[in-house]
Protein backbone atom coordinates (compact mmCIF):
# COMPACT_ATOMS: atom_id res chain seq x y z
CA UNK A 1 0.00 0.00 0.00
CA UNK A 2 2.86 2.53 0.60
CA UNK A 3 4.17 2.29 -2.59
CA UNK A 4 0.70 2.76 -4.10
CA UNK A 5 0.59 6.14 -2.78
CA UNK A 6 3.47 7.61 -4.88
CA UNK A 7 1.98 5.99 -8.23
CA UNK A 8 -1.71 7.62 -7.16
CA UNK A 9 -0.09 11.07 -6.32
CA UNK A 10 1.50 11.43 -9.95
CA UNK A 11 -1.52 10.19 -11.89
CA UNK A 12 -3.53 12.93 -9.89
CA UNK A 13 -0.43 15.57 -10.13
CA UNK A 14 0.05 15.22 -13.69
CA UNK A 15 -4.28 15.97 -14.66
CA UNK A 16 -4.37 12.63 -16.89
CA UNK A 17 -7.70 11.97 -16.08
CA UNK A 18 -9.66 14.95 -18.14
CA UNK A 19 -10.11 14.87 -21.90
CA UNK A 20 -8.12 17.53 -22.77
CA UNK A 21 -11.31 19.64 -24.24
CA UNK A 22 -14.72 21.33 -23.02
CA UNK A 23 -17.30 19.84 -25.23
CA UNK A 24 -20.88 21.85 -24.90
CA UNK A 25 -23.97 19.58 -26.77
CA UNK A 26 -25.43 21.67 -29.25
CA UNK A 27 -29.24 22.92 -28.68
CA UNK A 28 -31.53 24.95 -31.26
CA UNK A 29 -32.19 24.70 -34.61
CA UNK A 30 -30.09 23.17 -37.39
CA UNK A 31 -28.49 24.91 -40.20
CA UNK A 32 -26.70 23.44 -43.13
CA UNK A 33 -23.73 24.97 -44.91
CA UNK A 34 -21.91 23.74 -48.09
CA UNK A 35 -18.14 24.96 -49.15
CA UNK A 36 -17.06 26.29 -51.66
CA UNK A 37 -15.62 25.13 -54.93
CA UNK A 38 -11.86 23.44 -54.85
CA UNK A 39 -12.43 23.51 -50.89
CA UNK A 40 -9.99 20.92 -48.59
CA UNK A 41 -10.21 19.49 -45.27
CA UNK A 42 -7.69 18.69 -43.08
CA UNK A 43 -7.31 14.82 -41.44
CA UNK A 44 -5.79 14.86 -38.03
CA UNK A 45 -5.27 12.00 -35.96
CA UNK A 46 -7.94 9.95 -38.57
CA UNK A 47 -10.29 12.76 -37.57
CA UNK A 48 -11.86 14.88 -40.66
CA UNK A 49 -11.21 19.10 -39.76
CA UNK A 50 -12.80 21.62 -41.81
CA UNK A 51 -10.77 24.75 -41.53
CA UNK A 52 -12.72 27.97 -40.87
CA UNK A 53 -14.88 29.20 -43.74
CA UNK A 54 -14.84 25.32 -45.31
CA UNK A 55 -18.21 22.97 -44.87
CA UNK A 56 -19.42 19.46 -45.92
CA UNK A 57 -20.63 19.34 -49.86
CA UNK A 58 -23.71 16.62 -48.04
CA UNK A 59 -26.24 17.46 -45.05
CA UNK A 60 -25.39 17.09 -41.42
CA UNK A 61 -26.17 17.79 -37.88
CA UNK A 62 -24.29 19.47 -35.27
CA UNK A 63 -24.13 17.55 -32.06
CA UNK A 64 -21.76 20.01 -29.73
CA UNK A 65 -19.02 22.67 -29.59
CA UNK A 66 -15.27 21.92 -28.54
CA UNK A 67 -12.95 24.58 -27.49
CA UNK A 68 -9.12 23.23 -26.44
CA UNK A 69 -6.00 24.12 -27.53
CA UNK A 70 -4.86 22.24 -30.66
CA UNK A 71 -6.31 20.24 -33.16
CA UNK A 72 -4.98 17.02 -32.18
CA UNK A 73 -7.56 17.58 -29.65
CA UNK A 74 -10.19 18.30 -31.11
CA UNK A 75 -9.35 14.65 -33.33
CA UNK A 76 -9.97 13.61 -29.92
CA UNK A 77 -13.02 15.01 -29.30
CA UNK A 78 -14.59 13.71 -32.60
CA UNK A 79 -13.41 10.83 -31.59
CA UNK A 80 -14.54 10.41 -27.83
CA UNK A 81 -18.08 12.33 -28.81
CA UNK A 82 -18.45 9.47 -31.88
CA UNK A 83 -19.16 12.88 -34.54
CA UNK A 84 -18.18 12.27 -38.55
CA UNK A 85 -16.37 15.72 -38.29
CA UNK A 86 -15.36 18.74 -37.10
CA UNK A 87 -16.33 22.32 -38.79
CA UNK A 88 -13.22 24.50 -36.83
CA UNK A 89 -14.60 28.28 -36.59
CA UNK A 90 -11.41 29.56 -34.73
CA UNK A 91 -7.96 28.50 -34.66
CA UNK A 92 -5.40 31.28 -33.49
CA UNK A 93 -2.25 31.63 -31.47
CA UNK A 94 -1.23 34.67 -29.62
CA UNK A 95 1.33 35.86 -27.46
CA UNK A 96 0.43 35.52 -23.72
CA UNK A 97 4.12 36.63 -21.98
CA UNK A 98 7.55 36.65 -22.01
CA UNK A 99 10.49 34.87 -20.59
CA UNK A 100 13.38 36.83 -20.25
CA UNK A 101 16.86 35.10 -20.05
CA UNK A 102 20.27 37.23 -19.14
CA UNK A 103 23.50 36.26 -19.15
CA UNK A 104 26.62 37.97 -18.84
CA UNK A 105 26.45 41.17 -21.18
CA UNK A 106 23.10 39.24 -22.99
CA UNK A 107 19.55 39.52 -22.49
CA UNK A 108 16.91 38.46 -24.45
CA UNK A 109 13.42 37.22 -24.05
CA UNK A 110 11.50 34.21 -25.71
CA UNK A 111 7.70 34.67 -26.48
CA UNK A 112 5.36 32.47 -24.89
CA UNK A 113 1.97 31.59 -26.77
CA UNK A 114 -1.01 30.30 -26.14
CA UNK A 115 -3.45 28.44 -28.65
CA UNK A 116 -7.40 28.61 -28.64
CA UNK A 117 -9.13 25.93 -31.19
CA UNK A 118 -12.93 25.98 -31.39
CA UNK A 119 -14.79 23.71 -33.71
CA UNK A 120 -18.35 22.41 -33.84
CA UNK A 121 -18.92 18.80 -34.03
CA UNK A 122 -21.07 16.88 -36.92
CA UNK A 123 -22.60 13.75 -37.87
CA UNK A 124 -23.69 13.38 -41.42
CA UNK A 125 -26.70 12.70 -42.07
CA UNK A 126 -28.73 10.51 -45.19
Amino acid sequence: MKRMIPALLLFVACGCAGPGYNFSPYVGQQQNWQTSPNGYVKVVDNATLYPPGQFPNRPYTIIGSVATGSEHKVAKAVHDQHADAALIYTDRTYRSGTVALAGPGVVWGIPITHSDVNAQLIKFTQ
